[in-house]
């Protein structure tokens, strides 16, 4: 078993997709069409992330509604993905809900667990997992990892032993290993900034 951490897919959403169908000014990616980022999006986490993994999704899932929920969901071959809600997650957030009028559904069921946060040993190391950054997160002058999403990289918010691990912080473009981000995590000092420590 493999564990993986990822955020802000925003699959669907075309203003993120690229300078060509976007309407924003920057903060987008680099591909020609919603379709194609939604493509690549899927192949990266399945040629990577296995059935029998273990997913950590730090939030902003999908655009569009319920249909993309769904979609998404049922195109990720892996089968446990604990999802951590984001800002863009209301759809999720409603819980019952129907594509075009059928029958109702709960998103969360989707998924294996849903939540705001995450604090806690996932394997033999201390995280504190969520959507947003935090400049002190649980034990984070004893070591611990804070990982976060939202910012699609722009944060100057890394802060000690903190990452963004969103998809466009990957160099390529899929989700993070537990191994890279202990790895790269060992390379920095934790720092404090208040009392404690």
């Amino acid at each position: 078993m493999n564990i993986w951490f990822s955020s802000d897919w925003h699959y669907g959403h075309q203003n993120i997709a690229g300078p060509k169908v976007s309407t924003w000014k920057s903060g987008y990616r680099n591909f020609n069409s919603t379709q194609e980022m939604n493509n690549t999006l899927i192949k990266n986490i399945n040629d990577k992330v296995k059935e029998g993994d273990v997913l950590y999704f730090l939030g902003d899932w999908s655009f569009g509604g319920a249909q993309n929920i769904l979609y998404l969901r049922n195109s990720i071959v892996c089968k446990t993905i604990h999802l951590l809600l984001g800002n863009h997650d209301q759809h999720i957030i409603d819980k019952d809900i129907s594509i075009g009028g059928g029958p109702i559904f709960n998103p969360y069921k989707l998924f294996t667990s849903v939540d705001t946060t995450f604090t806690g040993y996932i394997g033999k190391t201390f995280f504190h997992l969520s959507h947003y950054s935090h400049r002190v997160w649980p034990k984070s002058h004893r070591g611990s990892i804070h990982l976060f999403g939202h910012s699609h990289g722009s944060s100057k918010g890394e802060f000690g032993k903190s990452m963004d691990c969103g998809v466009d912080c990957h160099p390529e473009f899929r989700p993070f290993h537990i191994d890279e981000i202990v790895q790269l995590m060992s390379k920095r000092e934790s720092e404090k900034v208040d009392h404690h420590g």
